[in-house]
């Protein structure tokens, strides 16, 4: 098959030439998928011509595929749940031999892989497709993986840094990563790494990167504790007291920053004053290191809010404005929250 066309004309014209009658369509988009099979770009045609044929199904044979989904997916579960039973119970040997086999399993499957079109991905909640898609600005549809790739990596890491095979969990992280590059929690986890291997430097810079993707407070305060850790063990204790100051700001209650103080104060025997907020400044710019929550998080949090208010959409209105008023604590913000209905009309 030498066709120039585009993806786009092919399945415009492919689209055209639907009748409206299901069973006579799904005929001819089978006839189409097998005429373009070695077409150079015979993946993403086939995969469009399968997701109308889904939509065209009847209702029973869309439960029967979404009932092998879902013991596919019940089944991936149920391993990953009797992972974290023997990791529990400190059954690293058990837990690894079920793991690799999960992870062997899903990697052979090659499910899921980006095509010239279409990018997979796993997001945990709305916020991070979002943030995501302002980071990377992809040029590709953003469909969403079925299976659980990201839970699959971020476990097999937590379970080989358990069993201190180090290089291997970053390996693990990093692929959890492709699947999720604004995860908060495989990130943290992947720069927990290199604290334990003592590439402290990398630490600090990997931390100063993930400052771009907490939004959630307690994750803002996590990075000021690691910036506090890397200070501490560079004794740098004004700048250390600085960061967990910060910290504070975002959690409060943080017993880890709390001791960690209690800790400069022992060694230093009361010697280094809690530095001014002009000092923290001169702290970050010397450093490289933010001030408070990320603006433009901060910013999409609070336009998509406002967005999906003008549409009297008020649940999504709170879920983004939620977002801004955890890390900014704006009494404005609040206000707008509070006034939105409990109920969408």
């Amino acid at each position: 098959m030498t066709d120039n066309k585009d993806f786009d004309s092919i399945i415009h014209e492919i689209t055209a030439g639907l009748s409206g009658d299901n069973d006579a369509d799904i005929k001819y988009l089978e006839e189409k998928m097998e005429k373009y099979k070695d077409h150079e770009m015979s993946k993403e045609i086939i995969r469009a011509c399968g997701r109308i044929i889904f939509k065209l199904l009847p209702d029973d044979k869309k439960e029967e595929i979404a009932r092998i989904f879902g013991n596919n997916s019940s089944g991936l579960d149920a391993s990953l749940e009797e992972v974290r039973f023997n990791i529990f119970n400190k059954n690293y040997d058990k837990a690894n031999q079920i793991m690799e086999a999960l992870v062997k399993k899903v990697e052979d499957m090659k499910a899921y892989e980006d095509d010239q079109v279409s990018e997979y991905h796993i997001f945990d909640e709305l916020f991070e497709e979002v943030l995501y898609t302002y980071i990377y600005k992809p040029k590709k549809d953003i469909r969403p993986a079925q299976i659980p790739y990201t839970k699959i990596y971020m476990l097999y890491g937590s379970l080989l840094i358990d069993l201190d095979r180090l290089p291997d969990a970053q390996e693990s992280l990093k692929k959890g990563l492709r699947w999720n590059p604004v995860s908060f929690s495989i990130m943290a986890e992947y720069i927990e790494t290199y604290k334990m291997m003592g590439d402290l430097e990398q630490f600090f810079n990997l931390t100063v990167e993930a400052f771009d993707i907490a939004f959630h407070s307690k994750d803002v305060a996590r990075c000021y504790r690691n910036l506090g850790y890397y200070f501490i063990e560079k004794q740098l204790w004004s700048e250390a007291i600085g960061c967990y100051i910060l910290s504070f700001q975002f959690d409060s209650g943080s017993k880890q920053a709390q001791s960690e103080l209690y800790y400069i104060d022992s060694v230093t025997n009361g010697k280094i004053k809690k530095p001014s907020i002009d000092k923290i400044k001169k702290y970050s710019k010397k450093y490289g290191f933010p001030i408070g929550a990320n603006e433009d998080i901060i910013g999409l949090s609070v336009s998509y809010g406002r967005h999906f208010l003008e549409q009297n959409q008020y649940n999504a209105a709170r879920y983004f404005l939620s977002i801004a008023y955890d890390l900014t604590d704006n009494p404005e913000i609040g206000k707008l929250i509070e006034s939105l209905p409990e109920n969408e009309e």
